[in-house]
Protein backbone atom coordinates (compact mmCIF):
# COMPACT_ATOMS: atom_id res chain seq x y z
CA UNK A 1 0.00 0.00 0.00
CA UNK A 2 1.22 3.22 -0.91
CA UNK A 3 1.73 5.87 1.58
CA UNK A 4 0.77 9.52 1.41
CA UNK A 5 3.54 11.99 0.38
CA UNK A 6 4.92 13.44 3.70
CA UNK A 7 4.48 16.98 4.32
CA UNK A 8 8.15 17.46 3.75
CA UNK A 9 7.83 16.16 0.64
CA UNK A 10 4.78 18.18 0.01
CA UNK A 11 7.37 21.20 0.46
CA UNK A 12 9.67 20.34 -2.11
CA UNK A 13 6.80 20.28 -4.83
CA UNK A 14 5.73 23.92 -2.98
CA UNK A 15 6.48 26.79 -5.50
CA UNK A 16 9.80 28.42 -4.58
CA UNK A 17 8.78 32.13 -6.03
CA UNK A 18 6.64 32.26 -2.87
CA UNK A 19 9.56 32.34 -0.49
CA UNK A 20 12.65 34.71 -0.28
CA UNK A 21 16.03 33.03 -1.24
CA UNK A 22 17.22 32.77 2.46
CA UNK A 23 14.11 30.97 3.46
CA UNK A 24 14.88 28.92 -0.23
CA UNK A 25 18.13 28.04 1.42
CA UNK A 26 16.56 26.74 4.86
CA UNK A 27 14.02 24.74 3.18
CA UNK A 28 16.62 22.93 0.75
CA UNK A 29 18.78 22.25 4.03
CA UNK A 30 15.24 21.10 5.73
CA UNK A 31 15.07 18.79 3.27
CA UNK A 32 18.36 17.33 2.90
CA UNK A 33 18.12 16.33 6.14
CA UNK A 34 15.27 14.92 6.47
CA UNK A 35 15.97 12.46 3.50
CA UNK A 36 19.72 12.14 4.84
CA UNK A 37 18.58 10.82 8.30
CA UNK A 38 15.08 9.19 6.63
CA UNK A 39 15.93 7.32 3.13
CA UNK A 40 12.44 6.33 3.37
CA UNK A 41 11.43 9.14 2.48
CA UNK A 42 13.33 9.22 -0.99
CA UNK A 43 11.44 5.92 -1.98
CA UNK A 44 8.15 7.98 -1.08
CA UNK A 45 9.01 10.50 -3.33
CA UNK A 46 10.05 8.66 -6.49
CA UNK A 47 7.55 6.30 -6.12
CA UNK A 48 5.21 9.81 -5.97
CA UNK A 49 7.21 10.79 -9.20
CA UNK A 50 6.77 8.14 -10.91
CA UNK A 51 3.32 7.64 -10.47
CA UNK A 52 2.57 10.95 -11.26
CA UNK A 53 4.22 10.80 -14.15
CA UNK A 54 2.86 7.32 -15.17
CA UNK A 55 -0.73 8.87 -14.80
CA UNK A 56 0.38 11.77 -17.40
CA UNK A 57 1.49 9.71 -19.93
CA UNK A 58 -1.53 8.11 -19.94
CA UNK A 59 -3.78 10.73 -20.18
CA UNK A 60 -1.52 12.36 -23.15
CA UNK A 61 -2.00 8.84 -25.09
CA UNK A 62 -5.88 8.76 -24.43
CA UNK A 63 -6.10 12.02 -25.38
CA UNK A 64 -3.97 11.99 -28.64
CA UNK A 65 -6.56 9.21 -29.32
CA UNK A 66 -9.61 10.80 -28.95
CA UNK A 67 -7.85 13.55 -30.97
CA UNK A 68 -7.46 11.04 -33.72
CA UNK A 69 -10.79 8.80 -33.22
CA UNK A 70 -12.43 9.52 -36.70
CA UNK A 71 -9.28 9.00 -38.92
CA UNK A 72 -8.54 5.76 -36.56
CA UNK A 73 -11.84 4.17 -36.80
CA UNK A 74 -14.16 5.92 -39.24
CA UNK A 75 -12.00 5.79 -42.66
CA UNK A 76 -14.36 5.31 -45.02
CA UNK A 77 -11.44 3.67 -47.71
CA UNK A 78 -10.14 1.42 -44.72
CA UNK A 79 -9.96 -2.36 -44.96
CA UNK A 80 -11.54 -4.59 -42.14
CA UNK A 81 -12.74 -7.96 -41.52
CA UNK A 82 -14.71 -9.61 -38.70
CA UNK A 83 -18.06 -7.68 -37.77
CA UNK A 84 -19.91 -4.85 -40.39
CA UNK A 85 -21.89 -3.77 -37.75
CA UNK A 86 -19.72 -4.06 -34.56
CA UNK A 87 -19.80 -3.80 -31.07
CA UNK A 88 -16.33 -2.92 -30.87
CA UNK A 89 -13.38 -1.72 -33.04
CA UNK A 90 -10.15 -2.39 -33.01
CA UNK A 91 -7.40 -0.53 -35.33
CA UNK A 92 -4.80 -2.78 -36.85
CA UNK A 93 -1.14 -1.01 -38.10
CA UNK A 94 0.30 -4.16 -40.42
CA UNK A 95 2.94 -3.83 -42.90
CA UNK A 96 3.12 -7.41 -45.46
CA UNK A 97 7.09 -7.44 -45.10
CA UNK A 98 7.12 -7.19 -41.34
CA UNK A 99 8.10 -10.58 -39.62
CA UNK A 100 6.12 -10.17 -36.40
CA UNK A 101 2.73 -9.09 -38.38
CA UNK A 102 3.08 -12.14 -40.41
CA UNK A 103 3.55 -13.91 -36.79
CA UNK A 104 0.87 -11.94 -35.07
CA UNK A 105 -1.93 -12.64 -37.97
CA UNK A 106 -3.46 -15.90 -36.59
CA UNK A 107 -3.86 -14.53 -32.90
CA UNK A 108 -5.39 -11.30 -34.82
CA UNK A 109 -7.49 -14.02 -37.16
CA UNK A 110 -8.55 -16.27 -33.71
CA UNK A 111 -9.92 -13.06 -31.77
CA UNK A 112 -12.11 -12.66 -34.91
CA UNK A 113 -13.69 -15.81 -35.24
CA UNK A 114 -14.43 -15.85 -31.07
CA UNK A 115 -15.61 -12.22 -30.49
CA UNK A 116 -17.98 -12.54 -33.75
CA UNK A 117 -19.03 -8.48 -32.04
CA UNK A 118 -15.44 -7.23 -33.05
CA UNK A 119 -14.51 -5.25 -36.41
CA UNK A 120 -10.41 -5.06 -37.06
CA UNK A 121 -9.82 -2.16 -39.14
CA UNK A 122 -6.90 -2.48 -41.16
CA UNK A 123 -4.14 0.23 -42.13
CA UNK A 124 -1.66 -1.18 -44.09
CA UNK A 125 1.81 0.66 -44.25
CA UNK A 126 4.58 0.17 -46.18
CA UNK A 127 7.67 0.88 -44.06
CA UNK A 128 10.20 -2.27 -45.13
CA UNK A 129 10.91 -1.26 -48.88
CA UNK A 130 9.95 -1.74 -52.04
CA UNK A 131 8.14 -5.03 -51.53
CA UNK A 132 6.10 -3.27 -48.91
CA UNK A 133 5.15 -0.77 -51.08
CA UNK A 134 3.95 -2.58 -54.25
CA UNK A 135 2.13 -5.23 -51.65
CA UNK A 136 0.21 -2.37 -50.01
CA UNK A 137 -0.76 -0.50 -53.32
CA UNK A 138 -2.22 -3.78 -55.05
CA UNK A 139 -4.04 -4.97 -51.67
CA UNK A 140 -5.51 -1.25 -51.18
CA UNK A 141 -6.76 -0.98 -54.87
CA UNK A 142 -8.17 -4.43 -54.44
CA UNK A 143 -9.89 -3.22 -51.53
CA UNK A 144 -11.47 -0.39 -53.40
CA UNK A 145 -12.43 -1.91 -56.70
CA UNK A 146 -12.98 -5.73 -55.89
CA UNK A 147 -13.49 -5.86 -52.35
CA UNK A 148 -14.39 -9.33 -51.99
CA UNK A 149 -10.82 -10.63 -53.47
CA UNK A 150 -9.43 -8.58 -50.60
CA UNK A 151 -9.04 -10.80 -47.67
CA UNK A 152 -7.84 -13.78 -49.74
CA UNK A 153 -5.14 -11.69 -51.29
CA UNK A 154 -4.37 -10.20 -47.92
CA UNK A 155 -3.73 -13.51 -46.42
CA UNK A 156 -1.88 -15.03 -49.04
CA UNK A 157 1.02 -12.43 -49.05
CA UNK A 158 1.27 -12.20 -45.47
CA UNK A 159 1.76 -15.95 -45.35
CA UNK A 160 4.63 -16.08 -47.49
CA UNK A 161 7.70 -17.23 -45.85
CA UNK A 162 9.99 -14.77 -46.69
CA UNK A 163 10.49 -11.08 -47.95
CA UNK A 164 7.89 -9.78 -50.74
CA UNK A 165 9.70 -9.23 -53.87
CA UNK A 166 7.96 -7.94 -57.01
CA UNK A 167 7.90 -12.21 -58.39
CA UNK A 168 6.02 -13.21 -55.25
CA UNK A 169 3.47 -10.24 -54.98
CA UNK A 170 2.84 -11.41 -59.03
CA UNK A 171 2.29 -14.86 -58.07
CA UNK A 172 0.00 -14.05 -55.29
CA UNK A 173 -1.92 -11.87 -57.61
CA UNK A 174 -2.19 -14.65 -60.36
CA UNK A 175 -3.36 -16.76 -57.80
CA UNK A 176 -5.99 -14.67 -56.55
CA UNK A 177 -7.06 -13.35 -59.50
CA UNK A 178 -5.54 -9.51 -58.95
CA UNK A 179 -2.85 -8.98 -61.60
CA UNK A 180 -4.92 -6.87 -63.60
CA UNK A 181 -4.45 -4.12 -60.79
CA UNK A 182 -0.19 -4.41 -60.51
CA UNK A 183 0.12 -2.26 -62.85
CA UNK A 184 -3.35 -0.32 -62.50
CA UNK A 185 -2.68 1.12 -59.04
CA UNK A 186 -6.25 3.08 -57.88
CA UNK A 187 -5.30 7.17 -57.53
CA UNK A 188 -6.50 6.95 -54.33
CA UNK A 189 -4.24 4.56 -52.85
CA UNK A 190 -1.47 7.23 -52.68
CA UNK A 191 -3.27 9.74 -49.96
CA UNK A 192 -4.82 6.85 -48.57
CA UNK A 193 -1.18 5.36 -47.41
CA UNK A 194 0.24 8.68 -46.68
CA UNK A 195 -2.74 9.48 -44.75
CA UNK A 196 -1.79 6.22 -42.66
CA UNK A 197 1.75 6.45 -42.25
CA UNK A 198 1.30 10.19 -41.00
CA UNK A 199 -1.56 8.82 -38.33
CA UNK A 200 1.09 6.29 -37.39
CA UNK A 201 3.66 9.41 -36.82
CA UNK A 202 0.87 11.39 -34.66
CA UNK A 203 -0.27 8.98 -32.66
CA UNK A 204 3.62 7.64 -31.37
CA UNK A 205 3.36 4.52 -33.16
CA UNK A 206 7.50 3.36 -33.80
CA UNK A 207 6.52 -0.08 -36.17
CA UNK A 208 4.48 -2.96 -37.00
CA UNK A 209 2.50 -4.67 -35.77
CA UNK A 210 0.52 -1.99 -33.46
CA UNK A 211 -3.02 -2.54 -32.38
CA UNK A 212 -5.70 0.07 -30.50
CA UNK A 213 -8.81 -1.27 -29.05
CA UNK A 214 -10.27 1.35 -27.14
CA UNK A 215 -7.73 3.37 -25.09
CA UNK A 216 -5.20 1.12 -25.10
CA UNK A 217 -2.34 0.85 -27.64
CA UNK A 218 -0.53 -2.45 -28.19
CA UNK A 219 2.44 -2.52 -29.55
CA UNK A 220 4.63 -5.52 -30.78
CA UNK A 221 4.36 -9.20 -30.71
CA UNK A 222 2.19 -10.15 -28.54
CA UNK A 223 -0.02 -13.33 -27.87
CA UNK A 224 -3.34 -13.96 -28.38
CA UNK A 225 -3.88 -14.37 -24.11
CA UNK A 226 -2.40 -10.14 -24.46
CA UNK A 227 -5.07 -9.24 -27.27
CA UNK A 228 -8.09 -11.15 -25.73
CA UNK A 229 -7.73 -9.65 -22.19
CA UNK A 230 -7.54 -5.96 -23.43
CA UNK A 231 -10.43 -6.67 -25.77
CA UNK A 232 -12.15 -8.17 -22.83
CA UNK A 233 -11.43 -5.12 -20.82
CA UNK A 234 -12.32 -2.91 -23.37
CA UNK A 235 -15.55 -4.62 -24.02
CA UNK A 236 -16.49 -4.50 -20.06
CA UNK A 237 -15.44 -0.47 -19.81
CA UNK A 238 -17.92 0.02 -22.76
CA UNK A 239 -20.78 -1.93 -21.18
CA UNK A 240 -19.93 0.03 -17.90
CA UNK A 241 -20.12 3.18 -19.98
CA UNK A 242 -23.59 2.04 -21.40
CA UNK A 243 -24.79 1.32 -17.83
CA UNK A 244 -23.77 4.13 -16.41
CA UNK A 245 -25.99 6.46 -19.71
CA UNK A 246 -28.79 4.56 -18.60
CA UNK A 247 -28.65 4.70 -15.00
CA UNK A 248 -28.95 8.39 -15.33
Amino acid sequence: MLMSPSPIIAAANANDTALSVEQQQQVKAIIKDALTNDPELLKEAIIALQIREQQGAESAAQSVLQEHHQQLYNTASDPFKGAENPEITMVYFTDFNCPYCKKIEPAINKLVEQYPQLKVVIKMVPLQGEGSRVATELAQTVWLNEPEKYLTLKNKLMESPRGLNGNTIAKVAKMTNTEHWLTNTDPAVAKQVHDNLTLMRNIGLGGTPSMIIGDTVIPGLVSYEVLESTLQQAISSQENKKQAVNDE
